[in-house]
């Protein structure tokens, strides 16, 4: 139970932090134009500036999906797979509800013949995004992997 004293000093506490700017953890995330405007570099052939800006946005939300599998995709079109995988497999441990992660690393799983691997990224983003436009084909994709087990 507060009393008085309490009560003023929590009172006090309030003011103080609710003058001050919103950190960056609990601000709105905003990569959605960065990532848009180095998608567009990579569409013309600026796949180094894109990496470069895709790289920027990993450092300021490593916690975030996006930006991973922005920068894998960048990686993958370098040639640079193992890499890619990489930033595939870290944006569904950082964000395990971004289903196009699952989507990217269960391709390279099954482009690797890493089948078991691949049915459990393929089910994943059927799991997280049952209605995405993708989902017939990656439905294809995962019964053809589940054949490879057999």
């Amino acid at each position: 139970m507060l009393n008085k004293s309490n009560s003023l000093i929590l009172l006090a506490l309030i003011s103080i932090t609710s003058s001050f700017p919103m950190s960056q953890a609990a601000a709105p995330i905003d990569w959605d134009k960065r990532l848009a405007k180095a998608n567009q570099q990579m569409s013309i052939g600026e796949v180094d500036q894109a990496m470069g800006m895709f790289s920027a946005e990993v450092k300021k939300h490593p916690e975030a999906g996006a930006p991973h599998v922005a920068l894998g995709r960048a990686l993958k079109k370098k040639g640079k797979m193992s890499d890619a995988k990489s930033e595939f497999t870290r944006s569904t441990e950082v964000d395990p509800g971004y289903a196009d992660a699952f989507y990217e690393l269960g391709a390279m799983q099954e482009n690797d013949k890493e089948w078991q691997a691949a049915v459990s990224s393929f089910e994943q983003y059927l799991q997280l995004a049952p209605d995405a436009d993708r989902a017939k084909s990656v439905s294809e994709r995962l019964r053809n992997c589940k054949e490879k087990l057999e």
